[in-house]
């Protein structure tokens, strides 16, 4: 014990520059993340506004800073070669790996965990009952962190060395992004477990015992091969094709025993090539309009993926597989518009052959659980699963709470016709209120960690969007519904969404052509693109 002290007095004197910077960003980020709009008016300050937006990169900085401090720490007895003065004295590789973790933990970890636990109090949360919350939040992403920084400056000699080894590891993550877009094109798979398992195993397992082996054995040269050939076998697993989990997670059903139902309207013929979009876009969208109906009350209908393909796999090279989609579907809902990237060059091929197409939707239906009544008061107001929140001042159409750790699950319905705000404001900035029943919801989270972060508190927004109708001569695009105005008053209805299945539903499109399904390029727009929904 007594060696572990010496070299952490040793550290601490010699790095108290560093720590001194250190404890400073700290400081700054602590001012920076305290929530002053309990205490504020809603009035606009531009000062405060500019000085908020400059001191949002406090915090990769303060990460960055403990990346270095790490480094410069560890290094201080460099593992790397074997002409080090401290291998000639009676240190315990055991003792000074200790020592080193001390470090940490007395500079970085604990003074984090204080100002994570200040920041839980000054919101209005006891620190005590939040206590296990803040120590889990120490897992990720700080641990992360830590790892990264000593397995880095334990295979480096100096902070150069340091320096270039992290510009080649982003150089190296980049390139294995690319590798698996380049096989898996933009399709999104779901892997099997183990496989994920596997991958994850081989991504951070090295970040564990690299710096314990180095530690132990200095073996340089077999430290950072074997983290390179853990790399690379992660990148070999997420390119290799190990089956599409997606199909088998989403049994395939008959449309008549879905919760939802999708009628596809005529598709007027295009009027001349509607499909004017530059050539160095790689991809063109097409969109499906499609009438919903069928969803019962108290449930909601998840539109996760969407996949469309033509008959022959030769007619389908334009196809990129299965894409994000990310649509609600609500009871009052009509009207969805599926959009589809599709690459460019292979729609030029085949956008004015009549094509049969086939569209498959994973999706997934929620129930609502635990439904109470919200009541809308003036200024910040206190809910016991949504956390402290308010009526954001400057968007009367959001609520903004929030909470410890995580943010929580929920569906909010606001009936606008039949609450008190109907009578409030007419218009919006110009824009007309809703005048229809809007939504907000946010998906439950499986995992168990609190949600990334340094600052334990997680901030939501409730934004209330009108559900989707089938335009008449009048409304040309949903905007022309209006935004949903709140006030004081108004009563939401808040659930807690349970998935209740996950199901794929194929309909039919014959005897279309692609160049139909292709809307001009907007006004004003560059020509990127976007998969969506």
């Amino acid at each position: 014990m007594n060696q572990i002290l010496h070299i952490f007095k040793k550290d601490a004197r010699r790095h108290w520059p560093e720590i001194l910077i250190s404890l400073t960003l700290l400081a700054l980020f602590t001012r920076r993340e305290l929530h002053f709009w309990l205490e504020g008016n809603g009035s606009l300050d531009v000062k405060s506004l500019i000085i908020s937006q400059v001191t949002k990169i406090i915090s990769p900085i303060l990460v960055a800073f403990w990346a270095f401090l790490i480094v410069r720490v560890v290094q201080t007895d460099s593992l790397v070669g074997d002409r080090q003065w401290w291998i000639t004295k009676p240190y315990e590789w055991t003792k000074l790996l200790f020592a080193k973790l001390l470090f940490i933990l007395v500079f970085i970890s604990i003074p984090l965990v204080s100002v994570q636990l200040l920041l839980l109090h000054y919101s209005g949360f006891s620190a005590l009952p939040n206590f296990v919350g803040v120590l889990l939040m120490q897992i990720n992403p700080l641990l992360l962190l830590i790892l990264f920084s000593l397995t880095l400056a334990c295979l480096t000699r100096n902070l150069g060395q340091a320096l270039l080894a992290a510009g080649v590891a982003l150089v190296a993550m980049i390139t294995a992004s690319w590798l698996t877009s380049q096989f898996t094109g933009d399709s999104i798979r779901e892997s099997s477990k183990f496989s994920q398992t596997l991958q994850s195993f081989l991504t951070f397992g090295p970040l564990l015992f690299t710096p314990i082996w180095q530690f132990a054995r200095r073996k340089t040269w077999a430290s950072r091969g074997a983290l390179l050939f853990s790399f690379a076998a992660a990148t070999l697993i997420s390119i290799l094709p190990s089956g599409n989990h997606l199909e088998q997670s989403h049994p395939l059903v008959a449309m008549k025993d879905a919760p939802v139902q999708f009628v596809v309207p005529p598709i007027p013929e295009s009027k001349g090539d509607q499909g004017a979009w530059p050539n160095y876009s790689s991809t063109i969208p097409i969109t499906i309009p499609v009438n919903v109906s069928g969803v019962a009350q108290g449930t909601m209908v998840f539109l996760d993926e969407l996949d469309i393909t033509s008959d022959s796999p030769q007619d389908s090279r334009w196809s990129r597989g299965w894409s994000r989609a990310y649509a609600q579907i609500w009871p009052e809902a009509q009207r969805e518009d599926l959009t589809y990237a599709v690459k460019h060059k292979e729609y030029e091929e085949t956008k004015s052959k009549p094509l049969n197409l086939h569209i498959q939707l994973l999706l997934s239906e929620y129930q609502e659980t635990d439904s109470r009544t919200l009541l809308v008061s003036p200024g910040p107001f206190q809910d016991n699963y949504l956390g402290i929140c308010r009526v954001h001042p400057f968007s009367p159409s959001t609520i903004e709470c929030f909470k410890p750790f995580q943010a929580p699950a929920y569906i909010a319905r606001f009936d606008a016709p039949n609450s008190p705000c109907a009578s409030v404001s007419k218009t919006f900035n110009g824009t007309p209120a809703n005048r229809d029943v809007a939504y907000s919801w946010q998906p439950p989270r499986d995992e168990f960690l609190p949600q990334s972060g340094l600052n334990p508190i997680v901030e939501t927004a409730l934004n209330f969007n009108s559900v989707s109708r089938i335009p008449d001569s009048n409304a040309t695009s949903r905007s022309s519904y209006g935004f949903a105005v709140l006030c004081t008053g108004a009563e939401i209805r808040l659930s807690r969404p349970v998935l209740k299945r996950q199901f794929r539903i194929q309909l039919d499109l014959p005897n279309t052509r692609l160049q139909d399904l292709v809307r001009g390029l907007p006004t004003g727009a560059s020509g990127g693109m976007a998969v969506g929904l």
